[in-house]
């Protein structure tokens, strides 16, 4: 049997920005070794590594959470192909730093957010690579740009409905149905916990009706000057999330207080992340996971964000590394753990094993990938305070139009 020795080592970016450029230094502090011992489930290996060309050992950059599924999936890698993997711990915001400040010093494989496409892309990073035929559309359409895949999507998120069985015994058809409140016994109490910070939450009422948020680009993959969050579109969408404001039909607060008053009782359906999945479990409370609800009578798009293994195009070794990341890393019995490890749902349609993990895939098949360019944060900033001010009795067109602006002037 042989071993695979994992390197977890903090690498630390200190970058010290001017007008135009920047100067990184990059220290990499003596690593803490583990031994993790695995023998190989795996079947032969569809792609071939010619033996002429294989290296001695293949380097990976990986969260700290990944270390140990990631390091199972390695250590079949190794087993099969004699091919020594180095597994290291990074942070996510640090790595896209050093990956764009020395791409040839980088790893030959890292994982990281689908959101770094772009950029990666503009550097001649990421090497396009193969998408498993198990994985849900959304996810595959997160790491693909102008017709080509660029990474191996192993986990991704989403919004998605909790309700309490003992409390709503069927679910909803249409989040129309919530505005006038939900009965409770004697009493009628508001049907939804939706999180007044959770930007993706409330993003399904703008998308329902066709609105949208950056537009296509055939370059880049969206367009940061085509802005549809004030079109008419996404304000009939805003206008159905006041009337369900407006008759009680939505509590409010943090996410993490909208998880505590669901599981305290407080409404009997949350919109919600694989995260609060995990809290309700470990809570115990009885609840099913769905699909949310058609908003104006059709499907509303949830956000997706994906996490995948991206191939270094500057490796010299690009053939070992596809082999490692679509056939090991990618493999669903592999990228199942690791999903689970970052709080993620699974992006295989044949997923089946948890029923409450169905639905994110079922939302992965018809929601939009979070946009990959610079603008994004912004956009997702200037949302949620214009949801913010719907939610406190400000106008709906003039909320979204404001939050338009605001992008199109950059802040």
């Amino acid at each position: 049997m042989r071993r695979i020795h994992i390197s977890i080592t903090i690498l630390a970016l200190v970058a010290a920005a001017c007008t135009t450029t920047a100067t990184t230094d990059t220290t990499r502090p003596a690593a803490t070794s583990l031994v993790v011992t695995t023998t190989s489930t795996m079947p032969p290996p569809t792609l071939v590594v010619d033996p002429i060309s294989a290296p001695d050992t293949l380097e990976v950059w990986v969260p700290d959470v990944l270390v140990r599924s990631v390091g199972s999936a390695a250590g079949a890698f190794e087993i099969d192909t004699g091919i020594s993997v180095d597994v290291k711990a990074f942070d996510f915001e640090n790595m896209l730093a050093v990956l764009l400040a020395d791409p040839a010093g980088g790893p030959d494989v890292f994982i990281g957010p689908h959101t770094w496409l772009t950029e990666l892309t503009r550097a001649g990073i990421a090497e396009p690579t193969e998408i498993r035929s198990e994985v849900v559309a959304g996810a595959a359409e997160a790491v693909t740009l102008r017709g080509f895949s660029y990474a191996a999507p192993l986990a991704l998120d989403t919004v998605v409905q909790f309700r309490e069985t003992n409390v709503m015994a069927t679910a909803p058809e249409s989040v129309e149905e919530l505005a006038a409140g939900c009965p409770v016994g004697d009493e009628v109490v508001p049907c939804l916990l939706l999180s007044s910070d959770s930007t993706g939450g409330h993003y399904p009422f703008i998308t329902a009706l066709g609105g949208y948020v950056f537009g296509p680009d055939e370059f880049d993959g969206w367009n940061s000057d085509d802005i549809g969050i004030a079109g008419a579109e996404a304000i009939s969408g805003g206008l159905i999330l006041e009337s369900i404001i407006d008759g009680a039909g939505i509590l409010g607060d943090g996410q993490s207080t909208a998880v505590e008053r669901f599981i305290d009782g407080d409404a009997p359906l949350l919109w919600g992340d694989a995260a609060s999945l995990a809290a309700l479990g470990i809570a115990g409370v009885v609840f099913s996971t769905e699909s949310i609800p058609s908003i104006g009578e059709r499907t509303a798009p949830t956000p997706i964000r994906v996490t995948a293994a991206w191939i270094n195009a500057f490796s010299a070794h690009k053939e070992a590394a596809a082999v490692l990341v679509n056939e090991y890393l990618a493999n669903p019995v592999n990228a199942e753990p690791m999903a689970i490890a970052l709080g993620m749902a699974p992006v295989t349609i044949g997923f089946q094993d948890d029923p409450h993990l169905i639905p994110f895939i079922q939302a992965a098949r018809t929601g939009h990938p979070v946009p990959t360019i610079a603008a994004t944060e912004l956009a997702w900033s200037e949302l949620a305070k214009a949801f913010e001010a719907i939610r406190g009795g400000d106008d709906v067109a003039d909320s979204l139009i404001a939050a338009a602006a605001n992008i199109r002037a950059g802040g």
